[in-house]
């Protein structure tokens, strides 16, 4: 097997492929690459704990349970939330360390949802020493008692905690220096017992602010040490506790003033900034929180002729469960008994309610609002189509987008060099002659106006908001790339058959060129055509019924048709089913014109042929997708534009494109020549976004910049295109367009922000212009300028 760790293509830690520029440290005289800097951080505590082994370890992934022991003994399964990650790679590297723990069966950790999960035997495994050991890594796991409470945001009780323990022991010392101390030292008073007295009691109440109102900076800038990096942790722990230190110092001697007020101040305003930051970034994951927590916890299963309450995820194919009235389906099935009308709103993004009845299928996560019903579970809860927009989801979410890479890369650099410059301010302060407590205090101003904070917040916030909003809306963003290109796109190309048109296409004549009756040739043609998933196919197939022969010897032709043996002499022609090229028809052909007249309104013309002689065709119609004409439009007003390539005849295909309005439009194009036809726009500089059916049209969905799929059925996740709709409205097209423009203009703005703020505020501090605490507050409301200006995308 090969080694990942010494492959400089791939991080050390979690195996990733590198698709940026890399983080490197090096190790015992050995250089180390890694994906991001949580990846690197996490290496390197692990290599000092001696835990190096575990995460690195790739044969954890072996250890996942076989389908045999999650029958026979599932253990049991606690949920915990998961902090301290940076990356997809954090995750990774504690599922490996989680799986390596004594009696753990499985482990699952989201980057995207900060949550966790593990199925563990509880006579083997103690969940303390579990979380141990991810605490010697960095990461804060905590378990959670009740699953259903697991959106419950931990971090931002503690934030809440320690600002109010900042505010009650601070507001004393403000109190204090106001009412006491500042005159004092208005007077010249430094070393008098009274000022003796009051310093040594604001130093008491101080001490409390910054150690535990503060605990969260001086714990982020420790970490950051011992990665041999900078945050804004570091910066602001660094200015406080020089601020702290030495006022400590003239406390002690009694030999000026002390500066326990402004070490107060900052660590109150950035913790009050920090916790409206986690009020901020909750309502930002409120969407993506309410997604991720939709899969109820508890269903009612039939145990010997009684319902019993279970949990959820025991639920397997073949269970029959009851569903009531206002409760969520527990997972996917087919009603036995009973109908009733379901909100779908989780998966297809629209309100309105879908009656079903017995035979239909129903999914988990949507609502029955009337009646009960029962049905038989056809998908484990964790093969659901929820669980797979869920997985999609959070997949997305652990991938960062080129933008968002290169703002994480400029605010550790960033973090450097406010350190250097701080340094700088100091000894320049110093040289030009001022007392040392003013040096030290304009050094402190420049650590705490910083803001790379700002830079980190300006893209992850703007992301998750959006596709909080894209997935309600019933869009699925695959890569988040996907929102960056999507603002750049200036030509949208489509497909035809289940794309423009319903993909549902009907049988309207079957005409004959010989004495063959029509209903022969129909279901010649559906005995070739059986084994194709093609809607023209399908279409086939289904008018005529069960009077198919048996076919042998199958092959397609991917856009053009296919042929096969039909009946039981194994040695008669191939029947050949498809276009007029692949069947051969040609020019005197009689029936030539009469299949024109069938094109020119628009219907489809599948032709037949027994040993290379045409025996007549077949007219199908399939009618525009009714959402269609408006997408269009809307993509016109956004000066997109629009192309149709089709594989079908080209008079079909232009009454088609009159019908919608399309201008630019060309036929019978095989895969590969729809994918050159893009390549070509690609070269001539324009950005092209490809919106198929997924039938047949990867090459040219590969191809494109961006590509647009509708998903079929309840197999989301094998869908492979950038972006799913899964449902065949078309104006989500453009509704997605609209919302990467605003997200992009967002992220434009914020950055901007971010770096002009930093380049006005850092240089005023370094000449005094702003003080320590004037730095805190412009530090903080900077954050939350770019949390609120985020929140924007939620309308």
């Amino acid at each position: 097997m090969t080694d990942l760790s010494k492959d400089l293509d791939h991080c050390a830690l979690c195996h990733m492929p590198i698709t940026d520029e890399p983080v490197v440290r090096t190790i015992e005289g050995e250089e180390k690459h890694f994906c991001c800097e949580g990846c690197a951080r996490t290496y390197m505590q692990a290599h000092e704990q001696g835990m190096l082994e575990q995460v690195q370890d790739s044969s954890a992934e072996e250890k996942r349970p076989s389908i045999t022991d999650l029958v026979l003994d599932r253990g049991e399964t606690a949920y915990f939330t998961m902090g301290g990650m940076w990356c997809a790679g954090c995750a990774v590297a504690a599922e490996r360390v989680l799986r390596q723990q004594p009696g753990v069966k499985d482990a699952d950790v989201s980057f995207a949802a900060e949550r966790g999960r593990i199925r563990y035997d509880p006579a083997q495994t103690d969940l303390q020493s579990v979380w141990d050991d991810l605490g010697r890594l960095g990461y804060q796991a905590r378990l959670l008692s009740d699953p259903s409470q697991r959106q419950a945001d931990k971090q931002q009780e503690r934030t809440l905690l320690q600002l109010i323990v900042a505010f009650a022991f601070g507001m004393q010392v403000m109190l204090l220096y106001i009412v006491q101390l500042y005159p004092l030292y208005a007077a010249g008073q430094f070393d008098t017992e009274q000022v003796r007295r009051l310093q040594y009691l604001v130093w008491l109440l101080a001490t409390p602010v910054l150690f535990i109102g503060g605990y969260s900076i001086l714990r982020g800038a420790w970490r950051a040490l011992l990665a041999r990096t900078a945050t804004m942790d570091t910066l602001v722990a660094l200015g406080t506790l020089a601020a702290y230190s030495y006022s400590v110092y003239i406390t002690l001697t009694g030999s000026g003033e002390a500066y326990f007020d402004s070490v107060a101040m900052i660590i109150m305003f950035i913790m009050l900034g920090r916790y409206l930051e986690s009020l901020g970034g909750s309502q930002a994951r409120k969407d993506i929180s309410q997604l991720l927590q939709l899969q109820p916890q508890k269903a009612q299963r039939q145990q010997n002729g009684t319902w019993q309450e279970v949990p959820a995820a025991q639920l397997r194919a073949g269970d029959t469960i009851l569903v009531r009235p206002g409760e969520r389906v527990p997972a996917d099935a087919k009603i036995i008994e009973g109908s009733g009308a379901f909100n779908e709103a989780v998966l297809t993004g629209e309100a309105n309610v879908v009656d079903k009845e017995v035979g239909d299928t129903v999914f988990a996560g949507t609502i029955l609002t009337d009646a009960a019903i029962t049905a038989v579970v056809q998908q484990a809860s964790e093969e659901t189509r929820l669980a797979q927009i869920t997985h999609l989801v959070e997949e997305t979410l652990a991938n960062k987008p080129p933008i968002q890479r290169l703002a994480d890369r400029a605010s550790t650099y960033f973090a450097i060099g406010i350190l250097v410059a701080a340094f700088l301010t100091f000894i320049g302060w110093l040289l030009t002659g001022h007392a040392i407590n003013q040096a030290l205090l304009t050094a402190v101003a420049v650590l705490v106006v910083a803001c790379p904070c700002a830079l980190g917040l300006a893209t992850p916030l703007a992301l998750t908001v959006t596709l909080g909003r894209t997935t309600q809306a019933g869009i699925l963003v695959r890569n988040t790339a996907a929102l960056e290109t999507a603002a750049q796109i200036q030509r949208m190309v489509f497909d035809k058959t289940g794309t423009l048109t319903q993909g549902n296409m009907s049988v309207m004549q079957t005409v004959s060129a010989t004495d063959k009756r029509a209903e022969d040739i129909l279901c010649l043609a559906a005995s070739v055509e059986q084994f194709s998933e093609h809607p023209v196919a399908k279409a086939i197939v289904t008018a005529c019924g069960d009077k198919m022969k048996t076919a042998t010897s199958f092959k397609a032709v991917r856009g053009q048709g296919a042929s096969a043996k039909v009946g039981a002499n194994h040695a008669s022609a191939p029947i050949q089913v498809g276009s007029e090229a692949y069947v051969g028809v040609c020019a005197e052909e009689p029936l030539r014109e009469t299949a024109v007249l069938h094109t020119q309104k628009g219907e489809t013309v599948v032709w037949v042929s027994q040993s290379q002689t045409v025996v007549g065709f077949i007219a199908l119609r399939d009618e525009p997708n009714p959402t269609a004409h408006e997408a269009l439009q809307q993509l016109h007003d956004l000066n997109i534009q629009l192309s149709l390539l089709s594989g079908d005849n080209p008079q079909t295909t232009a009454a088609i494109a009159a019908e919608l309005g399309l201008d630019d439009f060309t036929g019978s194009l095989h895969p590969a020549q729809k994918a050159a036809r893009i390549q070509a726009w690609q070269e001539a500089q324009e950005k092209v976004a490809m919106v198929g059916d997924g039938v047949n049209d990867a090459p040219a969905l590969a191809q494109a910049d961006l590509s647009f799929t509708v998903a079929g059925g309840t197999d989301v996740a094998g869908e492979t295109s950038d972006v799913i709709l899964t449902q065949p409205d078309l104006t989500l097209v453009p509704r997605f367009i609209i919302r990467s423009r605003r997200t992009r203009r967002i992220i434009v703005e914020n950055l901007g922000w971010a770096f002009g703020y930093n380049l006005l505020a850092v240089p005023l501090a370094a000449f005094g212009v702003i003080s320590p605490v004037i730095a805190a507050v412009a530090m903080a409301t900077s954050s939350l300028l770019v949390v609120g200006n985020s929140l924007r995308l939620r309308r």
